[in-house]
């Protein structure tokens, strides 16, 4: 079955020929098979891992696969067949390794075998992508193997729950618009929650439906599906879902960044120790990620934890000393060895409600680093508005002050004397 990976470099003779060369080079070590792996190694189309199988350019590609779920055999009839053809037989294996998981597709005979298959055997697979999904495969030949995959990653499973949900709403995403494959538009709404247990995210495609919640209050959601991909959970509530008052406020797990476990989604918070510049680098896959590194102390104590910020959550403005919580990253043990909170999709960072002061402020539109600052020359604040604000623009922002940032309600643009200009100007 391996000449079919380098049908289109050797004709069989040439292939069947390296094969019984390199069966004798290693005198009875190896079989035929393993001498044909071996070839079709040296000739670069060796075995990759599951999660590789979309970013391959070649027709055919060869794995380790461990069985996951068995779809069994059905007959079934291609569009515009004749009607007096016979039935084709099909089944569908669920595989996976260490890396991820695919769907092959199984035509005729091979489909024939799968009623005598079990979950968990391994296989070895040649198999062709999907054109349409790289996620999917039609198997060419496969054969049992003695590789062991130890651990593959899990199929996400979706549940529809029968019990209702009751939690307190602690955070109300933004609308996020995303263009479907067929090219139209979308929107989707994400919202975090947590009880006595921890966090979780829910999110839907239907934003009316979170319309009248707002963070603090405790309700109850009934018809949630529950997803469960890896270690993580979240849930998906359609247009079917109820959402009704809670008479009670839900307690939510939280934690002081120095009682942080391994394992545990929750309530973080803590104080802002250090803060690493962004760096920016681009993966294997050819995909591009962002990083920024916050050690996050406890409140209480030298303890601390290691915070990764990744991609969007790079943007959001922290300051040595500002006090922070964290809803529902996943914590996980660093290469160090250290527990690590990981923000990015599915989790959120953001300022602890404090009070501060109502002000007005007068000074200059200056870019940094951290954002849009308003500058007088004496004393200046990151501006978060709404608004677009031109730099060395000269305005008078009015709203509440804390943390080195002014949350504006009300901005005006000020005209100046070219006289008051220079003078301002001066004090920068």
């Amino acid at each position: 079955m391996h000449y079919a990976l380098v049908s289109d470099l050797l004709t069989k003779e040439e292939f069947d020929e390296r094969v019984e060369k390199k069966c004798e080079e290693l005198g009875e070590t190896i079989d035929e098979i393993c001498g044909a792996m071996l070839v079709v190694e040296e000739l670069g189309r060796n075995h990759i891992k599951i999660d590789e199988i979309k970013n391959t350019a070649t027709a055919l590609v060869s794995f380790f696969g461990k069985i996951l779920e068995i779809i069994p055999p059905r007959e079934f009839r291609r569009e515009g067949g004749s009607k007096n053809s016979e039935p084709e037989l099909i089944a569908v294996l669920v595989l996976g390794d260490q890396t991820g998981t695919v769907k092959m597709t199984l035509w005729g005979s091979m489909a024939a075998t799968v009623p005598d298959l079990e979950i968990g055997a391994v296989f070895e697979v040649i198999a062709k992508p999907r054109p349409c999904n790289r996620n999917e495969v039609t198997c060419v030949a496969f054969r049992p193997s003695q590789v062991t995959i130890q651990e593959t990653k899990k199929l996400s499973k979706s549940v529809v729950m029968n019990v209702p949900l009751t939690a307190k709403i602690l955070h109300i995403g933004n609308l996020h618009k995303v263009t479907r494959r067929d090219g139209s538009m979308s929107e989707f709404q994400e919202i975090f929650v947590g009880d006595p247990s921890g966090t979780a995210r829910i999110i839907t495609w239907k934003p009316e439906v979170f319309a009248n919640l707002d963070e603090g209050t405790s309700v109850s959601f009934s018809g949630l599906i529950r997803k469960e991909i890896e270690n993580s959970v979240e849930y998906i509530a359609d247009d079917g879902v109820l959402i009704t008052p809670h008479p009670k406020s839900i307690e939510v797990l939280t934690n002081d960044a120095g009682d942080v476990a391994e394992g545990r989604t929750s309530v973080v918070t803590g104080i802002v120790r250090s803060i690493s510049s962004i760096r920016k680098f681009t993966t294997h896959r050819g995909t591009e990620l962002q990083v920024k590194n916050i050690k996050l102390g406890s409140e209480v104590g030298c303890k601390y934890v290691n915070v990764a910020c990744w991609n969007k959550a790079t943007e959001v403005v922290v300051f040595i000393g500002d006090r922070i919580e964290i809803i529902n990253a996943s914590a996980k043990l660093n290469k160090y060895g250290d527990v690590e909170l990981s923000v990015g999709h599915g989790a959120v960072l953001r300022e602890c409600e404090e009070k501060g002061t109502y002000a007005e402020f007068e000074g200059f539109v200056v870019p940094r680093t951290e954002g849009m600052t308003i500058d007088n020359g004496v004393e200046a604040f990151i501006i978060v508005t709404e608004l677009p604000l031109a730099p060395a623009a000269y305005i008078r922002a009015r709203g509440i002050c804390k943390n080195s940032r002014l949350y504006a309600d009300n901005v005006e643009i000020m005209c100046v004397s070219a006289v008051d200009l220079k003078d301002q100007l001066l004090k920068l």
